[in-house]
């Protein structure tokens, strides 16, 4: 199935959980707030939340500085 992750198609398997989408990605958990939808998702959903088809994500990384 399909979802879109910052602005690209990103092709998944049903039932893909979005901890298990974010390590696909290479991307740590607690490095990202996720959008899906609109709706912020909170990191402790992130292991049981089930990505839904056709789902808009955006990935929003922290950046450091000083």
């Amino acid at each position: 199935m399909q979802i879109i992750c910052n602005d690209e198609k990103k092709e998944i398997r049903p039932g893909t959980a979005l901890v298990a989408f974010l390590a696909e990605l290479g991307v740590k958990p607690d490095t990202v707030f996720v959008e899906c939808n609109g709706v912020i998702i909170k990191r402790d959903e992130y292991e049981t939340y089930v990505l839904p088809e056709g789902a808009r994500l955006e990935l929003i990384r922290f950046v450091g500085g000083g």
